[in-house]
């Protein structure tokens, strides 16, 4: 029977947790806007896909989407990406 020799078996190994940094903060506010703009640009869309079908129970349940997004992401939103 083979065993595997693990180095820090049975250590207890401390790891700090650092600060996060402006960079963090600053990347997460981007990936969080590209998601916005790309879900958003998605909803719009099949919004319009199903106004052009005439499709109304659609158009209400996409549009409630929608609305539900700007919510979510209501923070994020500017003059620009409203």
């Amino acid at each position: 029977m083979y065993e595997k020799q693990y180095p820090y078996e049975g250590m207890i190994v401390f790891v700090r947790k650092e600060e996060p940094s402006g960079y963090e903060h600053a990347a997460q506010l981007v990936i969080e806007r590209a998601l916005f703009q790309y879900q958003k640009n998605q909803l719009m869309k099949q919004i319009d896909e199903a106004l052009i079908a005439g499709n109304k129970a659609l158009f209400l349940e996409l549009s409630s989407q929608y609305n539900q997004l700007r919510e979510k992401y209501k923070s994020l939103q500017t003059k620009q990406m409203g």
